[in-house]
């Protein structure tokens, strides 16, 4: 550390001043010491590959991404922000169309949202029967005025997918667990509307 703040700290002062005199064992390192070679950096091959929940890969900007839920169709789409396709996974959606309109009325609301939580569900229980129903994690919607609405895990695969749940978007484990990743506080969930037929009005 000293030699390299000597090398640093005289060779300025030696191209600018020969009346300084140092001691011959520095003049003699100063004159031995090589130049700075260029670096050498790695190519970028397999940087794509690089995974991490917390940070981007290195040198790149990180590019947000949102999910879309299609109701209509039970199918669950992680995209970029040019909208592309990411990944496509197959859902259980609420049992009852049409938007949310009340506490516990088999809906999910519908239009965009924040995600305010990720969560381990391993243990939760759902309050009316106590079974251990949602997966290994719980990505958590902010849907006000109505709480406990996400995109969980199942211990009924057979339910997926489908029109079955209370509200919530049910998933395979394996796929939660990869949207999971995919998701963080930036990304934004869409949930599309169901078409619901008109009533015919009678003459």
């Amino acid at each position: 550390m000293l030699l390299t703040y000597l090398l640093l700290v005289s060779a300025p002062l030696l191209a600018q001043n020969s009346d300084i005199e140092f001691p011959q064992q520095v003049v003699e390192m100063l004159k031995a010491y090589p130049s700075t070679s260029e670096p050498v950096l790695p190519e970028p091959e397999g940087w794509d590959e690089i995974t991490s929940d917390i940070s981007s890969v290195p040198g790149r900007m990180r590019i947000p991404k949102g999910v879309v839920v299609d109701k209509p169709h039970t199918r669950l789409y992680v995209i970029n922000v040019f909208g592309d396709t990411l990944a496509r996974y197959r859902v259980c959606a609420s049992r009852e169309k049409g938007q949310k309109s009340g506490k516990d009325d088999w809906r999910t609301p519908e239009g965009t949202f924040k995600i305010y939580g990720v969560y381990n569900s391993t243990d939760w229980t759902y309050k009316d029967t106590q079974d251990k129903c949602y997966g290994p994690f719980f990505i958590a919607l902010y849907t006000p005025p109505f709480y406990g609405i996400g995109i969980h895990g199942t211990n009924s695969p057979y339910s997926v997918p489908g029109r079955r749940s209370h509200g919530c978007m049910r998933m395979r484990n394996e796929d939660i667990v990869n949207v999971r990743r995919m998701v963080d506080k930036d990304s934004r969930v869409t949930v599309l509307p169901d078409s619901i037929p008109e009533e015919k009005s009678e003459p």
